[in-house]
């Protein structure tokens, strides 16, 4: 993007349509500012426009280069119209739902949670929702990282048309902010991943809920919770 400074030598030079943009685009009555976007080796604005001459170098170009009144009030018409359509991009961005995320947790990472994992991939993809959710698995251990899960798993698995990809991972402090729900496979993994949550929330900002989020598989509790997360996501 580059700045060009036009100068006209009258002001009925300029355009009707130039004034109502004078404070977007600090117009006066003899010169006026636009951002405009240049290609690296052509005087080519877009379609229709060429740059003649300006008073400032412009990059890759041997000479000044100059815009004429009808040409600059199209270029400004133009960087409005880039504008409002990055800002309706941003806008649908914003507004397209996250995922749900979901990590399930055990103590190594190669055989319980890699299952669950796989699991519920499987369910979430026969519905037809993987765009709703995202899905993960970690260990309060680092032992078997980079390892895929365990083959006995992994063969009885297949035996019933489930594939299981995972490789094993320990849980990190970026899963308290990035996951909405962390699904321990029983007390005991529970109990360890408060205690790393307890540990980095001193090292690292952490979101409060944290621990709210981290519920036992084993738990009649994880039946309200899923219930309460999906009624928040509409999904």
């Amino acid at each position: 993007m580059v700045n060009l400074l036009v100068t006209c030598r009258a002001p009925a030079c300029l355009p009707n349509s130039l004034p109502s943009v004078a404070p977007k685009y600090n117009i006066d009555a003899t010169r006026f500012q636009i951002p405009l976007p240049l290609s690296n080796n052509s005087r080519t604005l877009s379609p229709g426009l060429h740059l003649l001459h300006s008073p400032y170098p412009i990059p890759n170009s041997p000479k000044p280069i100059r815009l004429s009144s009808a040409a600059a009030a199209a270029a400004a018409a133009a960087a409005d119209a880039g504008e409002s359509m990055a800002t309706t991009a941003a806008a649908a961005a914003a507004e397209e739902p996250k995922p749900f995320a979901v990590l399930f947790v055990c103590l190594g990472n190669i055989c319980r949670s890699p299952a669950a994992e796989a699991v519920f991939t499987d369910l979430v993809r026969k519905r037809g929702l993987q765009s709703k959710f995202r899905i993960d698995s970690a260990g309060t251990i680092g032992y078997h990282e980079g390892r895929p899960a365990d083959s006995r798993m992994r063969a009885a698995a297949k035996r019933r048309g489930i594939e299981v990809t995972s490789i094993s991972r320990p849980i990190r402090p970026s899963d308290f902010r990035e996951f909405d729900l962390v699904l321990a496979m029983d007390m005991q993994n529970r109990d360890d991943i408060l205690s790393a949550y307890e540990r980095w929330r001193f090292k690292e900002p952490l979101p409060e809920d944290g621990p709210k989020k981290t519920v036992c598989i084993c738990s009649c509790g994880i039946r309200s919770h899923m219930l309460q997360a999906n009624t928040r996501r509409k999904i």
